[in-house]
């Protein structure tokens, strides 16, 4: 299966779940060391501790925006540990990526999984 060019083309010009959550649960600043990318994940729980709403913002390119895309639609509605079981896999079955670019699925879950564990810390640890 090849990269679906178009696909990765809507993704970053509609630039889903791309924003700020004001009054995020978790509000988590993320460096990928191995480009420079700087990620901030954005975690809104309920009352019944799912995720309500998961976002992102992001200087990095546009692999590093479809990937962060695909891991807070995948987190939404799901319970922390839920949200734990998400992998690099999980990403790449939504949009596969070409394989010099397979890192990015990995760091955006890697990302994600240091929001988690903030959120299930509690609200002193969170931001």
């Amino acid at each position: 299966m090849a990269m679906d060019f178009e696909r990765y083309k809507r993704m970053n010009d509609e630039k889903e779940n791309f924003r700020e959550i004001p009054g995020a649960t978790v509000d988590h600043v993320y460096r990928n060391n191995a480009c420079g990318d700087g990620y901030r994940i954005f975690l809104k729980l309920g009352p019944d501790g799912r995720i309500e709403d998961a976002s992102y913002t992001t200087t990095g390119c546009g692999f590093g925006l479809a990937a962060l895309a695909v891991v807070t639609r995948l987190v939404k509605g799901r319970t922390l540990e839920e949200a734990e079981g998400i992998t690099p896999a999980d990403v790449e079955a939504d949009f596969e990526f070409p394989e010099r670019r397979r890192n990015y699925p990995v760091t955006a879950v890697e990302a994600m999984r240091q929001a988690l564990e903030l959120a299930r810390r509690g609200p002193a640890e969170a931001h």
